[in-house]
């Protein structure tokens, strides 16, 4: 029962904090959309925060199985051009559940602490192809290059999260931070372009 109980917590939260925002959501708005009182949900040892650590598993779950898929969009030859094709396909993902993603870090710092190293393994399984590609292309020091390059991500995330943009607008955001992680400099592109 506390297992069914638990995935229909997190359905309804997930559904939730989607329509109306994590913020505009307390656990009676969780328990009463799965027909419970709140004791019933606070027995499941899961603050609101913990719920959202557990749909942010989820949802990097989904996009780790997605992978293939958005590696196969990627073009490009140079390590810059894959790199920013790979991110461009995990903006767009990022941005379809962005009531979500925008509080992540921001709650991040309230969850339990046991989801925070299963998180970080998601996040280095996502950097997998990025690892691959830096080392294909002789570059040093990746796992390094790595934890910058996924804070750069978030950075351009802002662009979506604070200001409406689109995933090539993130992208757009971190591209002389990205050449420089990525031991270059940044093409000059054509305004518009990814």
């Amino acid at each position: 029962m506390t297992g069914s109980l638990k995935s229909l917590v997190l359905a309804a939260a997930r559904e939730l904090f989607l329509s109306r925002g994590y913020d505009a959501v307390g656990m009676r708005d969780i328990a009463r959309a799965v027909d419970r009182e709140p004791i019933q949900i606070y027995r499941l040892k899961l603050a609101k925060a913990d719920i959202l650590a557990e749909l942010i598993i989820e949802l990097n779950a989904e996009e780790i199985g997605q992978v293939p898929d958005m590696l196969a969009k990627v073009s490009g030859d140079s390590l810059f051009d894959k790199v920013c094709g790979y991110f461009l396909e995990l903006y767009r993902l990022d941005i379809q559940y962005l009531p979500i993603r925008s509080v992540g870090a921001a709650y991040g710092w309230m969850w339990d602490s046991r989801y925070e190293q299963m998180i970080i393994e998601q996040v280095l399984q996502l950097l997998q192809p990025l690892a691959g590609w830096m080392a294909d292309a002789g570059l040093r020091d990746i796992e390094a290059r790595a934890y910058g390059i996924w804070s750069v991500y978030y950075v351009g995330f802002r662009r979506a999260a604070i200001h409406g943009g689109s995933a090539e607008d993130c992208i757009a955001e971190i591209r002389p931070t990205l050449a420089i992680l990525l031991g270059g400099t940044a093409p000059v592109i054509a305004p518009g372009a990814p």
